[in-house]
């Protein structure tokens, strides 16, 4: 091989084979960042879905819910009863007094 050939082939490295090599080991580089940030978010998100609650779970707590509403229903109820058995003891307290006030008349 002659200096001519080995001059036009080193030229040929310097300017196509060099840069483009360059290139793609760039890209690679970013690849390789890309793929770890994507890992990353990733273990992020695992981590966060082992505290989401299963259906089973959210079905047990909309239960659960749904029997509480019920509960409440009846609570409210029987405050709704006796507060007419306290406005009823008013009325007959309120008599009382009145009676005692006028001098039992």
């Amino acid at each position: 091989m002659d200096l001519h050939t080995l001059d036009i082939l080193l030229r040929i490295i310097q300017v196509v084979v060099l840069p483009v090599t360059a290139f793609l080991v760039k890209l690679l580089i970013d690849q390789r960042r890309q793929v770890n940030g994507l890992a990353s978010r990733l273990t992020k998100a695992e981590a966060c879905l082992e505290n989401v609650p299963t259906e089973k779970t959210l079905h047990e707590l909309a239960l659960t819910i749904r029997g509480l509403g019920g509960d409440l229903h009846v609570a409210v109820e029987k405050i709704e009863g006796m507060g007419r058995i306290v406005d009823r003891l008013e009325r007959v307290v309120s008599r009382h007094e009145e009676h005692l006030l006028n001098g039992g008349k």
